[in-house]
C-alpha cells in the first residue's frame, strides 16, 4: 500500500483584531464628532443671531460650523486626489519663480503644511464658503510671515513671485513682506491694489501700505492714493474699505 502523502495547506485565514478596524472605527468616530460639533456651532450661530453677539465672533462661529460639516466631505476629496497622483503642490509653483524661497519653505519644514492647506483651499468652493477660504489662506500667510521672520529672502526672487506666479502665490509673495518689511516693494503694492488677481490679493496689500505707510516714498503715497480711490472694490462696508480709509487718514 502507498505511503499516504500530506496534502499542503493554505495558511490559516487570519483573525481580524481590533487594531485592523480601529483606524475605520477611528474615521467614523472623527466624522460623527465633526457632524455633531458642526451642528452645534450652526445652533449657536443661528441662536446669536437674536441676541446681543458681536458679529465678527457670530460670522467666526458660523465659518467653523461650516467647515467642521464639510469637513468630512473634504477630507475624502484630498483622498481621492492623492490616490488619483493629483494635488496642489504650492512649492512647486513657488519654485517655478524662486527656488531658493522655495528651499527655504521645505528646510523649515513647511513644504507638505503649505501644500496640503493650499489643497483645502482650492476645494472649499461657492460664496458660502469665501469666510472659511479666507481663514485657510490667512493660516498660510501667517506660516509664510513667521518663514520671513526668522530666514531671510531675496527680494528679487519675492519680486518674481508675484510678478510671475499664480494668484496664490502673488498672495505669499505679499505674506513674505509682511514678515519682513525690507522685502517690501512700492511698484509691487501699487500693482496688487489697483490690478490684483483675487480679493486676498488686494486685502494684504492694503494691510502692507497701512501698517508700512512710512517706508514707503511720496511719490508711491500718491500712485497709491489714487489706486485707492479708483478702485471699485474700495466703495462698501467691506474689510478691504475700511483698510482704505485708514490709509486716507493717514496721507491727509
Amino acid at each position: 500500500m502507498a505511503p499516504q502523502v500530506p496534502v499542503p495547506r493554505g495558511p490559516a485565514p487570519r483573525r481580524s483584531s481590533w487594531l485592523d478596524q480601529a483606524p475605520r472605527v477611528l474615521d467614523v468616530a472623527a466624522r460623527v464628532v465633526c457632524l455633531l460639533a458642526g451642528v452645534g456651532l450652526l445652533v449657536t450661530g443661528l441662536v446669536g443671531l437674536f441676541s446681543d453677539v458681536d458679529e465678527s465672533v457670530l460670522a467666526l462661529v458660523l465659518a467653523l460650523g461650516v467647515l467642521l460639516l464639510i469637513a468630512p466631505s473634504i477630507v475624502d476629496r484630498i483622498r481621492a486626489m492623492r490616490l488619483g497622483q493629483f494635488e496642489v503642490q504650492l512649492i512647486r509653483q513657488v519654485a517655478a519663480t524662486a527656488r531658493d524661497a522655495a528651499n527655504t519653505l521645505q528646510r523649515l519644514g513647511l513644504g507638505r503644511e503649505l501644500d496640503a492647506y493650499a489643497t483645502v483651499y482650492t476645494e472649499l468652493r461657492g460664496p458660502e464658503l469665501r469666510n472659511v477660504r479666507a481663514m485657510v489662506l490667512d493660516r498660510i500667510i501667517e506660516r509664510v510671515s513667521s518663514a520671513a521672520v526668522v530666514e531671510k529672502f531675496d527680494q528679487d526672487e519675492v519680486k518674481a513671485m508675484f510678478r510671475e506666479g499664480t494668484p496664490i502665490v502673488r498672495v505669499l509673495a505679499l505674506g513674505l513682506m509682511e514678515g519682513d518689511p525690507s522685502l517690501i516693494d512700492g511698484e509691487i503694492l501699487l500693482e496688487a491694489v489697483s490690478r490684483s488677481l483675487t480679493g486676498n490679493e488686494q486685502y494684504h496689500a492694503l494691510r502692507l501700505v497701512r501698517d508700512e505707510w512710512h517706508r514707503l516714498s511720496p511719490v508711491d503715497h500718491a500712485a497709491l492714493r489714487s489706486a485707492i480711490d479708483a478702485s471699485p472694490n474700495l466703495r462698501d462696508g467691506s474689510a478691504r474699505a475700511e483698510i482704505a480709509q485708514q490709509i486716507r487718514a493717514l496721507s491727509r
